[in-house]
């Protein structure tokens, strides 16, 4: 299952775990690069040597595959592999890795080995006659920074497959520490420097220990890797240990309210992208800064979007399904058809509403004792306590106003005014004669 890390960047030592005599000389690797580009590093002086990596083999973060020292080779045939003699702080070509090959002992397991070519002077046109005596003495050791692919196994641990970015093989500090990440035996060495103030903690670096010294920064990159929890401890303890006066400190100063610090030689140390976004949550959680203020100050105001902004968006997709309208309605029609339904679902609420009332008050109009047609008033009345009223309320409310008192009084006059108009109906009517009597 192919995973994305936060930071595609990782490291991998190479210190060969076999013997010199064990290793292929150098014409025995094929040379990988363009010949135009191998013409245009080799000079008179050249030295070149050979590297060997077990494959697979476990680095920071994760395992390389046969798959990614593959890749590594496929690169090289288009590019070489630039290195400097410093370490990963800088990107200087002091020295370049020119081929390889990958020998498989079996089916799962071999080895790269990786042809390096050192020019008889570096970057600077300085002499490279003390990197090489130290190569051939095996005192210099390796590490190839790599930008990799990812992939989570069955077994749950994480496979680099292949590089993706320009890889460097740089020579790193001989005698380094080689932190395994996970390994409790080696997390306690690093927590033991902590502990006696082997702390830096303003330099760059990409390894977490270095000349028997614990690198924050390294620790703060590892937070965006499979070691999150490992790099959360260290950073505990080494703010734990800030607090002990034995620590050597920078001195702090603010700047619209965010701590910056300064070097020993008195120059401000650039804010790193973490230091940015540690102050901004601490400002928003303290209420000093709110997510619609930052987003203004850098001119993204208008590409923040809340909760209700989701919500807002689902009802709009809701209602255009509800009407059957097209997906592309613009807001001006998208008004107008809410609009035009809801007008036709209040003229057809009245006429339901109407039809309730008549049929409580037995007619909209009722006649006079004298015969003419008035409003029936228990037709108004039940009319203005059922206005608005939908479905189940509408019922319900009709159920009430049967037992409503004044309701009742207006059903009673209501009858009364019916019995008088019938019986002025009745009067107006001529009697009929009434039967002559004889007398006897």
């Amino acid at each position: 299952m192919n995973i994305r890390l936060k930071n595609q960047s990782t490291r991998l030592r190479l210190k060969n775990k076999l013997s010199t005599c064990d290793l292929p000389t150098p014409e025995k690797i094929p040379i990988l690069i363009p010949q135009k580009a191998y013409d245009a590093i080799k000079a008179e002086g050249s030295y070149e040597y050979v590297e060997a990596i077990e494959v697979p083999t476990e680095g920071t973060g994760g395992i390389y595959t046969k798959e990614y020292f593959q890749s590594l080779l496929d690169y090289m045939r288009q590019y070489p592999m630039g290195g400097n003699k410093d370490g990963h702080e800088t990107s200087k070509d002091d020295y370049y890795t020119v081929g390889g090959e990958i020998q498989m002992r079996s089916e799962n397991e071999g080895v790269c080995y990786l042809r390096v070519l050192v020019p008889p002077e570096d970057w600077n046109g300085n002499s490279n006659a003390g990197l090489i005596r130290s190569i051939k003495a095996g005192t210099q050791e390796m590490s190839i920074v790599a930008n990799v692919k990812p992939v989570m196994g069955n077994d749950g641990q994480v496979y680099f497959t292949k590089e993706l970015g320009r890889p460097r093989n740089d020579i790193v500090a001989e005698g380094a520490m080689q932190v395994r990440i996970g390994n409790s035996a080696n997390e306690k060495e690093v927590m033991a420097l902590i502990a006696k103030g082997a702390v830096d903690i303003d330099s760059e670096s990409t390894e977490l220990v270095k000349n028997g010294k614990v690198y924050r920064k390294a620790a703060v990159a590892l937070q965006s890797t499979s070691d999150k929890a490992y790099a959360g401890r260290v950073l505990n303890a080494i703010a734990a240990k800030m607090k002990d006066k034995n620590v050597p400190k920078t001195k702090p100063f603010r700047r619209n309210g965010m701590k910056l610090f300064y070097n020993a030689e008195g120059g401000e140390i650039p804010l790193t992208l973490e230091d940015v976004v540690e102050w901004c949550k601490k400002a928003i959680t303290n209420n000093q800064l709110t997510a619609e203020e930052l987003m203004k100050a850098i001119g993204f105001e208008n590409k923040l979007r809340n909760a209700t902004d989701e919500q807002r968006v689902k009802l709009v997709a809701g209602i255009i399904e509800a009407l059957s309208l097209p997906a592309d309605t613009s807001n001006e029609d998208l008004i107008k058809a809410v609009q035009d339904a809801l007008k036709a679902a209040d003229e057809a609420a009245e006429t339901v509403v109407e039809a309730a009332a008549n049929e409580l008050a037995e007619g909209k109009k009722i006649k006079n004792a004298d015969g003419t047609e008035v409003d029936n008033p228990v037709y108004l009345y039940a009319i203005e306590k059922l206005k608005g009223k939908r479905g189940k309320q509408l019922n319900s409310a009709a159920e009430d106003l049967k037992k409503d008192q004044i309701m009742i009084s207006l059903r009673s006059k209501q009858a009364d005014t019916r019995v008088n108009a019938e019986t002025k109906k009745g009067e107006d009517t001529p009697a009929a004669p009434a039967p002559k009597m004889k007398e006897v």
